[in-house]
């Protein structure tokens, strides 16, 4: 497959920073690009062409597991799973791991809504991980603070997208009992620059601070698909035009249309996500529109700690290729807008005082579209009168 030092098309980095951490020389540093992506950048004067950062790019990744398992799941912790973005699959393998005084990397929010990994040694932390935020996380110094408590023989769970799992088990190289690797079933990586923007537009247009953005709110129901926003002064809404630019696939890193961790062979011991399609795959499961988690168990240390959480579970082991079909499982095609986006945001066109006006333009459905979907959910009503 393509690398990225030799073709630097953007499309062959992912961004995971695995290079200019392993460089002997120091002489990769990740910058960021008009998009708001990081790529690493070579000081020339300090390589010596040893060819690391090529060798072991993650983005290249090696035959995936093949004695995977997959599962219609959900904790039967009902605060747990109300919590959770979906089934809430997450907590109990994480729990297991602090039960063993162990580690916990996540992805949780400062306090100026960046989201970043971070780590956590008790239960009560968790939570800051439970939810989903869609935009590519700030890794930080992730890897490193991973080897470092694995060398001090500490079990460690580590939780990301595909790509940032891959890299952290690049940069590691060595097997670790103790390293649990979990992966979300990830859609895409929207751009911080885009989300900061979108943030800061909010808060222009309601003079307020946004506290948080809950992408995955169960208030109105699993299915429901609005995010709402939280103000500082406790108040909130219903917005919706940064989530439909990013299903539309108009936010989205170069990577992600060219993913190499994108189907239903999957890299690390979990994968979890949403489980849609539950009436086709399984009519026998009630979906209560709680949530219901797609748990993938894809290596022999997953399916031993399996073993272990599963009385905390409601699980059903189910095919996996069909589960596949109606989730996430290839790659997706670039919203036709995408470039005349960005390039808005490069020049400055498009900023904080009016990124929402122009996502809403840009993924504006067709009236002829809007007329076929209102037709679809009348046929719908009336088919289950």
């Amino acid at each position: 497959m393509n690398n990225y030092f030799k073709t630097y098309d953007k499309k062959d980095c992912n961004g995971c920073g695995m290079c200019a951490l392993i460089c002997p020389k120091g002489a990769i540093t990740m910058m960021e690009d008009s998009e708001g992506f990081f790529y690493p950048v070579i000081d020339k004067k300090k390589c010596i062409h040893c060819n690391l950062c090529e060798k072991r790019c993650p983005n290249n990744p090696s035959k995936p597991n093949t004695n995977q398992k997959t599962y219609i799941s959900y904790c039967k912790d009902d605060n747990v799973k109300a919590n959770s973005a979906s089934g809430g699959m997450f907590y109990p393998i994480a729990k297991y791991v602090i039960e063993k005084k162990g580690i916990v990397f996540g992805v949780c929010y400062d306090d100026n809504l960046v989201a970043h990994h971070e780590y956590v040694t008790n239960l009560e932390d968790l939570k800051k991980f439970q939810g989903s935020k869609y935009v590519r996380s700030d890794l930080r110094d992730s890897y490193v603070k991973v080897e470092k408590f694995l060398k001090q023989d500490k079990y460690v769970l580590f939780t990301g997208t595909p790509c940032q799992c891959q890299g952290l088990r690049a940069f590691i190289k060595k097997e670790y009992d103790k390293l649990i690797t979990c992966e979300i079933i990830c859609h895409a990586n929207p751009s911080p620059k885009v989300f900061y923007l979108y943030k800061k537009n909010l808060e222009i247009k309601k003079n307020k601070r946004v506290k948080n953005i809950a992408f995955r709110s169960k208030e109105n129901g699993w299915h429901n698909q609005t995010p709402i926003i939280e103000y500082e002064d406790y108040t909130k809404e219903k917005e919706n035009s940064y989530f439909n630019a990013f299903v539309n696939e108009m936010l989205n890193r170069p990577s992600c249309y060219d993913c190499r961790f994108c189907s239903s062979k999957r890299y690390s011991d979990f994968s979890i996500g949403d489980l849609w399609g539950i009436d086709k795959i399984d009519s026998s499961i009630k979906d209560d529109d709680t949530g219901i988690s797609l748990l993938n168990v894809n290596t022999e240390k997953g399916f031993e700690i399996f073993e272990k959480i599963k009385d905390e579970l409601f699980i059903k082991e189910t095919n996996t290729e069909e589960v596949f079909s109606y989730n996430h499982h290839c790659n997706v095609q670039p919203h036709k807008n995408r470039d005349d986006f960005f390039k808005g945001i490069s020049d400055g066109t498009i900023n904080e005082s009016n990124i929402i006006k122009y996502m809403n333009k840009y993924v504006k459905s067709p009236l002829y579209k809007k007329a076929i979907n209102k037709c679809k959910r009348i046929a719908k009503k009336i088919i289950n009168k």
